[in-house]
């Protein structure tokens, strides 16, 4: 997000001289602004908070103002939303109330998927997103990612993903939205078989083969315009094709065995997830004062129909201030942590941690590359864990923004730096300590570059992005 939101989180709305409250009626109401999104959906929210044509408005600080401004943006279809008072000539107990908003794209590119790696020669993908299908505040959307064959890396097949998802934020005249996904994995994931343990030569791994396919269905409840709970439940089914005794071949000669973290043959995951997300900033749309904290919690038992039994958590937040100099900076932390046996895809993945290694896209990883070890704590040394704590530092230098919906519409520049670390579970942070090494070690991050906000969505040219792209 590159640009600056408005100075104030009132509405900006032009009213007399006079500040005692006094009442006004309301004698029509005006849409200025919208390209995409029909006037009559603007309304319609307005209505929702009792504002329509010849209502009374307490006058200057009416509730029903900010709940209305707030409903509108958390649409997510505007960048700004304005709200302005215009009195009626002869008629001092009248007004017209104009609602001024900026757009956004409803049709945006959310993330794209393109790179190269010693493992995978090349893989690309999109992920899309529809935010007003039909015209009627509905989200569509969805992904795919395709890899080409691994290479030096016997046995193994093709990588690829499919995601659609379709979501109705708010429920007509109630507080709860409602929303489903269904998705298609087929992974072929290496795990390491020979070799230093901070080597990612493709020659010293293979690959096990899985293939995922279910969905999830769900719903949301506003508790606030900035509150949201939300409940899901999921289910697939998974084929694991595990090789026969996989098994580790240490530097030193010793042979381990290697847990893969799948059952075997085909068999169901199934998981209740519960979610509590809180956007606290003057505008959510956009780079915004405030706070911001998410908290996920993924339950999954053979109490809900699934072969894994294990419990997932993962909880963050940030805080958003602005500078005297009209700059942002912003301070983040995040943490997770999972109980019990959680197949693979499900534990935390060192790469999502790194600015500067691959991760998982839509689920696939496509490396064999760990986290740079900057600090010398053998955090390259792995790949998955059930513990992890990453904490960021961002500046964001606003250089423009335009007023507009179509083409570029903001820049910035953006440094980060932050820490992270990242651990196995109780039993391996045992088995580590045993050995000498350190259970939890600690990795570094960075990232410079230049943001741009555009009609189609964020995109980053930055450090991290070229690194993590490209075979090293």
């Amino acid at each position: 997000v590159s640009a600056a939101p408005a100075e104030s989180v009132r509405p900006n709305v032009s009213e007399p001289a006079a500040t005692e409250v006094r009442s006004v009626k309301l004698e029509a109401l005006a849409v200025v602004g919208n390209e995409q999104v029909a006037a009559a959906q603007v309304l319609a929210v307005l209505a929702a908070e009792d504002l329509r044509v010849g209502a009374v408005l307490l006058w200057p600080d009416d509730p029903r103002v900010q709940r209305a401004r707030a409903r509108l943006l958390a649409t997510e279809n505007f960048e700004r939303v304005t709200l302005k008072l215009r009195p009626i000539a002869g008629d001092e107990g009248s007004a017209r109330l104009e609602i001024e908003v900026e757009e956004r794209s409803s049709l945006a590119v959310t993330d794209l998927y393109l790179g190269t790696s010693r493992m995978t020669p090349f893989h690309g993908g999109f992920q899309v997103l529809e935010r007003n299908f039909l015209g009627r505040a509905i989200r569509v959307g969805g992904g795919l990612v395709w890899g080409t064959l691994p290479r030096q890396i016997p046995r193994s097949r093709r990588q690829q993903a499919l995601r659609v998802f379709i979501e109705a934020p708010r429920l007509r005249g109630t507080r709860f939205g409602i929303g489903g996904t269904l998705y298609v994995h087929s992974a072929s994931e290496p795990y390491r078989i020979a070799g230093s343990a901070h080597d990612p030569d493709p020659k010293l791994f293979r690959t096990v083969d899985y293939g995922r396919a279910g969905g999830l269905i769900g719903t949301t409840f506003a508790v606030t315009s900035s509150l949201v709970l939300g409940v899901d439940y999921r289910v697939e089914r998974v084929n694991a094709m595990l090789p026969t005794d996989p098994t580790y071949l240490r530097p030193d000669g010793a042979t381990e065995a290697v847990d893969l973290d799948l059952q075997r043959g085909v068999h169901l995951l199934s998981s209740a997830n519960f979610g509590l997300n809180y956007d606290g900033r003057e505008e959510a749309a956009r780079l915004g004062k405030g706070m911001r904290f998410a908290f996920e919690l993924q339950l999954s038992s053979p109490l809900v129909g699934s072969s894994y039994e294990y419990m997932k958590l993962v909880a963050g937040g940030a805080y958003t201030f602005r500078l005297p100099w009209k700059h942002w900076i912003t301070p983040s932390l995040v943490a997770g942590q999972i109980a019990g046996q959680a197949p693979r895809f499900e534990r935390f993945y060192a790469g999502d941690l790194s600015d500067w290694t691959p991760g998982r896209e839509l689920g696939i990883i496509y490396s064999t590359r760990g986290p740079v070890d900057v600090f010398g704590t053998g955090v390259d040394t792995r790949l998955f864990g059930s513990l992890f704590a990453r904490f960021d530092l961002e500046y964001v230098w606003p250089l423009f923004s335009r007023n507009r919906v179509r083409g570029i519409k903001g820049g910035a520049l953006f440094w980060s730096a932050g820490v992270f670390t990242f651990a196995g579970d109780s039993a391996e942070r045992k088995a580590r300590r045993a050995a000498g090494e350190i259970a939890a070690p600690l990795g570094f991050n960075a990232n410079f570059g230049l943001r741009l906000e555009t009609a189609i969505g964020v995109v980053d040219l930055s450090v991290g992005n070229v690194l993590r792209r490209t075979p090293l």
